[in-house]
């Protein structure tokens, strides 16, 4: 890598990556940049991403957001709190399809995960509460998403739960994987 790529990390998952650029911090407080659209997005994948929409939850601990899986590129960051990010490969041409990353993001962590399409990701709620923002390359539309169960034995995923989750009525009810894709099981 070179000049502000080295701040960028490639993971398992490919064209899923983590943006770690410095924090600068003082008796005020701190500073840092989240991200250089041009050198930590386009440069890695190769391709302009552009920011169409962004979208901010607030949630408190012990809440389970996802398993969503989106037909657009998502930029994460995590501005107060912490969280344990985790996405999923479930793109069908994908050789890493039901294998997953997990993160602690926020203020323990101050990064960025670039999640690509295809890709679902989901957070669990580690601290009182948590604000988590996160940009997208395409508006959303009805239909544009799907989600699978976050306790999907067939992912495994090892979530940093203290008792049950607190979940939506709809995050509640996804189906597994291998019920949406049984040929791939």
């Amino acid at each position: 890598m070179t000049g502000d790529q080295q701040f960028v990390t490639r993971t398992t998952i490919p064209d899923l990556f983590l943006v770690e650029r410095p924090t600068l911090g003082d008796e005020r407080g701190f500073f840092r940049e989240v991200e250089r659209r041009r050198v930590d997005v386009e440069a890695v994948l190769d391709a302009r991403v552009e920011h169409r929409q962004w979208n901010h939850s607030r949630s408190t601990r012990g809440v389970l957001r996802g398993i969503h899986v989106a037909q657009w590129t998502k930029c994460i960051y995590v501005v107060r709190g912490d969280v344990q990010a985790v996405v999923v490969d479930l793109r069908l041409d994908s050789d890493h399809f039901g294998k997953h990353e997990s993160f602690v993001l926020g203020d323990s962590r101050r990064a960025m995960i670039v999640v690509p399409p295809g890709c679902g990701n989901s957070f669990l709620v580690l601290s009182d509460e948590v604000d988590y923002i996160y940009s997208v390359d395409r508006e959303w539309y009805p239909g544009g998403e799907f989600g699978v169960t976050w306790n999907d034995p067939d992912l495994a995923v090892s979530w940093k739960l203290d008792g049950t989750p607190i979940l939506s009525a709809r995050d509640a009810s996804l189906p597994r994987v291998r019920d949406l894709f049984p040929d791939r099981f």
